[in-house]
């Protein structure tokens, strides 16, 4: 059968080893969901190690075509999970031109198959010195931003956004993250008070202090605004009159994340259409959230409600309705199949199915989160596996 030479198919090997999508079996097969791999995604071969996975993977798409475009599937899924990966990553140009290296090669019929069909991957190991980047969560860190009031009256007073950031700060600490929380019930004078140039100097150092196999969270309960077509997050100093210098754009929070070195990366965003008396965002933006999904490529990213809706609060739970739902969602509720840890796909489902009982609980109103997990497979935010919960 046609195969691939022994140096193409180490480079590819050594690039995907890299790749966090190899770290289970679930995580791989969120990337069959595309169009184009979908063909293949019910017989994927199943794995007990990143060794395994990536081998399998190689030697079961590199001789199958798909029947309508007869393009590669390896070729297909190589530059799929370029795509996925952010242009500044190395591994992103890396995989694109793998996958154009392959294909020239495929096409040519000019390589052959580098691993016998009789010989098991676990014939050639990962070398011991190999910079396998991704392993298991080693620490959590949250970052958690709550602005109940604004100096601008432009902007309406909020009621819950600080108690939404205080119970996730308990909640979160409970679950062994390492929690830094900013809210406007601190005093001015105090350098985690919400202000815009606080706020990012305290993400950036957060940023600096994590390592690559951390988790890092990022929670912001406020106002938020589409300007010139960019999402911004309205904190306490910003000023309508000068909206694009004292608002934070959604982009900067993103960069500053990404600039750290954390592979695994969680933002959630309870701040997006505006209601009368209660919602979160500032006139009518409905875009803000669009946007902010659209930009959140190789992000977890998990909004309040979609671009057409309001993000509420409730009266009764004395909560933000998306913040209320996402801590019950992070105290196990949210685990599906008694599995002993929650996942980014868990709270997307269990806030949005609770979201639909809420808004026919409360005459009709919709909020349903929307979500981005491009990427990453499906983070684990809750491991409860080594507890005694």
């Amino acid at each position: 059968m046609a195969g691939i030479c022994s140096e193409l198919h180490n480079r590819l090997r050594n690039v995907l080893l890299e790749c966090e999508q190899f770290e289970s079996d679930r995580n791989l097969k969120t990337i069959f969901t595309n169009e184009s791999l979908r063909p293949w995604r019910s017989s994927l071969p199943q794995a007990d190690s990143l060794n395994s996975r990536v081998d399998y993977l190689i030697a079961f798409l590199v001789n199958k075509r798909r029947s309508d475009t007869k393009e590669n599937a390896l070729v297909l899924f190589v530059r799929l999970l370029s795509e996925l990966i952010d242009e500044a990553d190395n591994r992103h140009q890396q995989l694109k031109h793998l996958a154009a290296k392959l294909e020239y090669n495929l096409e040519n019929n000019s390589i052959t198959n580098s691993t016998p069909d009789n010989r098991s991957p676990e014939d050639n190991p990962i070398p011991e010195n190999h910079p396998i980047k991704n392993r298991p969560i080693k620490n959590r860190w949250a970052f958690l931003v709550g602005v109940n009031n604004y100096n601008d009256p432009n902007f309406g007073r909020l009621n819950f956004c600080v108690s939404d950031v205080l119970a996730l700060k308990e909640k979160l600490e409970a679950l062994n993250y390492t929690v830094v929380c900013l809210h406007d019930q601190l005093g001015h004078g105090n350098q985690r008070f919400p202000s815009r140039d606080n706020i990012e100097a305290e993400l950036i150092r957060l940023c600096e202090m994590v390592e690559p196999n951390d988790l890092l969270l990022v929670h912001f309960a406020c106002h938020g605004k589409l300007f010139n077509g960019k999402p911004l997050l309205i904190v306490n100093n910003t000023r309508s009159q000068t909206l694009e210098k004292t608002g934070l754009p959604l982009e900067e929070v993103k960069q500053h994340m990404r600039s750290s070195q954390a592979r695994r990366l969680v933002l959630t965003l309870d701040a997006c259409h505006m209601g009368v008396e209660t919602g979160r965002d500032i006139n009518d933006d409905p875009l803000f959230i669009h946007n902010a999904y659209d930009l959140a490529e190789g992000f977890a990213l998990i909004a309040a409600s979609t671009a057409q809706q309001k993000a509420q609060e409730s009266k009764d739970k004395k909560f933000g309705v998306f913040t209320y739902y996402l801590l019950e969602a992070l105290s196990g509720k949210a685990d599906r199949g008694s599995k002993r840890f929650v996942t980014v796909d868990d709270i997307k489902t269990y806030v949005l199915d609770s979201l639909k009982r809420w808004s026919v609980e409360n005459g009709g109103i919709i909020q349903e989160p929307t979500a981005s997990i491009e990427g990453f497979g499906d983070i684990i935010l809750v491991d409860y596996r080594n507890s005694q919960q």
